[in-house]
């Protein structure tokens, strides 16, 4: 893992320019559900129209012209009584997103990804950390350490994950996609913000 890739992953781009692509990952954030974002744009909004609203997404994807928006801030509840920033992306932008990470995940999957690695991988979860636990465990390891990273996903330095990316990604239309939206700012009580490194 985090090894350069010899032959690094080149027409990313181009494999999204496919109306059935996008409509594939307009279906995934069909069904997370979820709120619109900054545009007012909803799931139930999107889909009255969604034939024209993904022709008209892969025209702009096609001609480059497609912009990411900001995010909307919401904040949610922790445990501890404390609330966490989130980011809620266009309707929009979480099909581009989701059909950009149709594309990449399997090949994560494949070339990158440690087989131990459980967290947000498909059909990977609580069960295979427990049976890798248990494996350790009668192969005579037997102490467990159990940490936590205070605000990982709010404090990855952009520019390091960039240099991550593009060990395996050559494509630089897809990395400045993910850099735009890495700094597409957030829209807060009415006034945006522009987006440090790790925020919203």
């Amino acid at each position: 893992m985090n090894k350069e890739l010899k032959l690094k992953w080149h027409s990313i781009y181009g494999q999204i320019l496919f109306d059935r692509k996008l409509m594939a990952a307009w279906r995934k954030v069909e069904e997370n559900g979820g709120a619109g974002g900054i545009d007012g744009e909803t799931i139930g909004s999107f889909k009255k129209h969604e034939e024209e609203k993904i022709a008209d997404l892969l025209q702009r994807l096609r001609a480059k012209t497609y912009k990411p928006t900001a995010v909307r801030r919401q904040y949610i509840p922790k445990k501890n009584g404390k609330l966490r920033p989130l980011g809620i992306p266009n309707i929009e932008d979480r099909i581009v997103q989701q059909a950009i990470a149709n594309v990449l995940s399997p090949k994560c999957e494949e070339h990158i990804f440690h087989k131990w690695s459980c967290g947000y991988r498909p059909n990977l979860g609580i069960k295979r950390v427990m049976q890798i636990i248990l494996w350790n465990i009668e192969t005579g390891y037997n102490h467990i350490y159990d940490c936590d990273i205070k605000g990982f996903f709010d404090n990855i330095p952009h520019k390091k994950l960039m240099k991550v990316l593009a060990k395996y990604i050559a494509d630089g239309t897809v990395l400045d996609m993910i850099w735009a939206w890495l700094k597409a700012g957030y829209m807060e009580e009415g006034k945006f913000q522009p987006t440090e490194s790790g925020t919203p």
